[in-house]
C-alpha cells in the first residue's frame, strides 16, 4: 500500500484477490536508504496476501488473470522499514499480480544491481538484505525474495513487516502452512500488526480451507484496540467465513 494515492475503485467480485504486505510495492533507493541511516521506521504499511470478498476490501490484485484496483489512500510510509523509498511516480504502472511493468522494472532492476554492490561491500548490511528482499519482492522473484528475507533474518529477526512480506513469498511459492508460522510470529512479535492477522485469515481460509482458524484470527483482528485507521473493513471476510462454516 502507498501513501498519498486515491480512493481504490471497488473490485466486481469477491473472487479477486489481494495481499497487504509491509515494504510497500517498490524497492527502496539504496542510496536514500543510505543517507537516511537505514533504520526501521515504526510505522508499518501493509502486506501479504488476502481474498477480496465482495468487493469490500482493498489492496493489490493477486494472478495474472485478474485486474488491479488503485491501493488505498493514506496508508503511512510505502517502504515500512525501508527509508527513502522513491516517490510512486517513479516507478509508473505494474501488471497484474502487483508484477512490475517494463518501465518500473527497468527501474527495480537498476536498484537491484545498486544493492547487490552496496552488499558485495557490506554482506552483513541488514538494511541492506531486507531491501535486496524488497526488490525480488516487487519483482515477482519469490523464491529469490525469501532467500534475501533469510539472510536478513539470520542476522535480526526482529520485524514483523518482513516476517509478513516474507510469508506473502511463501505463499506465493505454494507453502501457505509455512506463511500462516510467519504471519503468526510477527503478530507475536508486534501484537498490533493487523497485516499478519488478515493476511493469516485469508491464507487459512482459502489456501488450507480451515474456516475455523480463519475465524479464529478475524476475532483477533475485532480485538485490536484502538482499530488501526489503515485496516480494512472486516465484514466481508466475516461474511464469507460464515459462508464456508455452514
Amino acid at each position: 500500500m502507498r501513501s498519498g494515492s486515491k480512493e481504490p475503485g471497488r473490485p466486481r467480485t469477491w473472487r479477486e484477490a489481494c495481499r497487504y504486505r509491509a515494504h510497500g510495492s517498490r524497492s527502496a533507493s539504496p542510496r536514500a536508504s543510505e543517507r537516511d541511516g537505514g533504520g526501521m521506521t515504526k510505522n508499518p504499511v501493509v502486506t501479504a496476501l488476502a481474498g477480496l470478498l465482495v468487493g469490500l476490501m482493498v489492496g493489490y490484485v493477486l494472478g495474472q488473470r485478474q485486474t488491479r484496483p488503485q491501493p488505498a489512500a493514506a496508508m503511512g510510509d510505502p517502504h515500512a522499514g525501508v527509508p527513502g523509498a522513491p516517490p510512486l511516480s517513479q516507478l509508473g504502472e505494474q501488471a497484474p499480480g502487483g508484477r512490475a511493468m517494463p518501465e518500473g522494472q527497468a527501474r527495480l532492476r537498476e536498484q537491484l544491481r545498486e544493492i547487490q554492490a552496496l552488499l558485495e561491500k557490506d554482506p552483513n548490511n541488514y538494511q541492506h538484505r531486507v531491501q535486496l528482499g524488497n526488490a525480488y519482492y516487487d519483482l515477482g522473484d519469490f523464491p529469490r525474495a525469501i532467500d534475501a528475507y533469510e539472510q536478513a533474518r539470520a542476522l535480526r529477526d526482529d520485524s514483523a513487516d518482513v516476517l509478513t512480506d516474507l510469508g506473502v513469498c511463501y505463499r506465493e511459492t505454494n507453502q501457505p502452512k509455512r506463511a500462516v508460522e510467519l504471519f503468526d510470529k510477527a503478530a507475536a512479535l508486534a501484537p498490533g500488526h493487523w497485516q499478519s492477522r488478515y493476511n493469516a485469515a485469508v491464507v487459512y481460509l482459502f489456501d488450507l480451507g480451515d474456516a475455523a482458524s480463519a475465524e479464529a484470527e478475524l476475532e483477533k483482528l475485532k480485538a485490536i484496540d484502538p482499530r488501526p485507521p489503515d485496516m480494512p473493513d472486516l465484514a466481508g471476510l466475516e461474511a464469507e467465513i460464515a459462508k464456508r462454516r455452514q
